[in-house]
């Protein structure tokens, strides 16, 4: 199967149409960074239940509940930021590398899993910094009034596809993304809702099927959750790329002057032949006759052979 740019505005539609065709023709390539992404976060996940001691629930309250509350509050924060930090960088990179993979498909139909890794890693220090600005940003409008995080969220969809294929920078991959979705933000926000609809529900199956499988407790949810990940940077070059096309120049306008009547050059007036006759005989002559074919008369001198001539204007 061919990979081909849109050439023209794709509908949400049809972006999760192509993203899910072009995740099912390279299935094994797409799915392997987010797998050991996966692999690596259940590690991690099962390193610091280990590391950090379980938090003992409190039978009565007593005197040691202040000290009960801060050392809960120490683990569940320790917990909480390694996990973020170590789950944050290992998604973003593979988030790279999909959409720079997806990106060289669209672009030269051929790609290269190594090439993608060590681009991303190369963009890896934009990557973290433009994620960071956008999440903070994000988290702060929705917990303030939801609706500025909603708007964040749409704003700086598109900073990662930025970010890899025009090598902007963190601040002006925000801007640029902003651009990229101006006056498109319903469409945009029901698509996003859609591909976040899809991993949240993945995760919730993982979460669902993990306590079944104890030693892998951890990592069973990550690797459920690892199959449904490629869709949104696939889906996000496509929106990348459809978005792009409002900003292809326009053909210029076709102007019908009209035509050029040029002067068509004039005939030469036709030569009227009167007809002759011999006097003598009768016989019809020819013009240029000087005498009758017929009799052998002359029929008329060289100083009258012009004056049977009348051109016609």
């Amino acid at each position: 199967m061919g990979f081909r740019k849109p050439t023209r505005e794709l509908s949400a539609m049809e972006i999760l149409d192509r993203s899910f065709s072009l995740y099912s023709e390279r299935l094994v390539q797409f799915l392997a960074p987010f797998f050991f992404a996966g692999i690596a976060n259940g590690m991690m996940r099962q390193i610091v239940e280990n590391i950090f001691p379980p938090i003992t629930p409190l039978e009565e309250l007593s005197e040691n509940f202040f000290e009960w509350l801060i050392s809960s509050l120490w683990v569940i924060l320790g917990r909480t930021s390694v996990l973020w930090f170590f789950f944050w960088t290992a998604i973003t990179i593979a988030n790279g590398i999909a959409v720079k993979y997806a990106s060289d498909l669209l672009e030269r139909g051929d790609a290269h899993l190594g090439s993608a890794f060590s681009f991303t890693i190369h963009k890896l220090a934009p990557l973290l910094g433009a994620g960071l600005i956008s999440g903070t940003l994000m988290i702060l409008g929705f917990t303030f009034f939801i609706v500025p995080g909603i708007i964040v969220a749409i704003m700086f969809s598109l900073i990662v596809p930025v970010i890899m294929i025009e090598g902007r920078s963190a601040f002006d991959s925000l801007e640029r993304s902003r651009r990229l979705v101006d006056r498109s933000w319903w469409w945009i926000l029901v698509f996003l809702l859609m591909i976040w609809f899809l991993i949240g529900l993945f995760g919730v199956i993982g979460e669902a099927l993990s306590p079944y499988l104890p030693p892998l407790q951890g990592l069973t949810s990550s690797l459920i959750s690892a199959f449904i990940q490629p869709i949104y940077p696939i889906a996000l070059t496509y929106l990348y790329y459809s978005r792009r096309m409002k900003e292809a120049p326009q053909a210029p306008p076709v102007s019908y002057a009209p035509p050029v009547l040029t002067e068509i050059p004039r005939r030469p007036p036709a030569i009227f032949e009167q007809p002759r006759f011999c006097i003598y005989c009768g016989q019809s002559l020819p013009f240029d006759a000087f005498y009758c074919p017929n009799c052998g008369r002359k029929t008329r001198n060289s100083s009258r052979a012009s004056s049977s001539v009348f051109p016609v204007f």
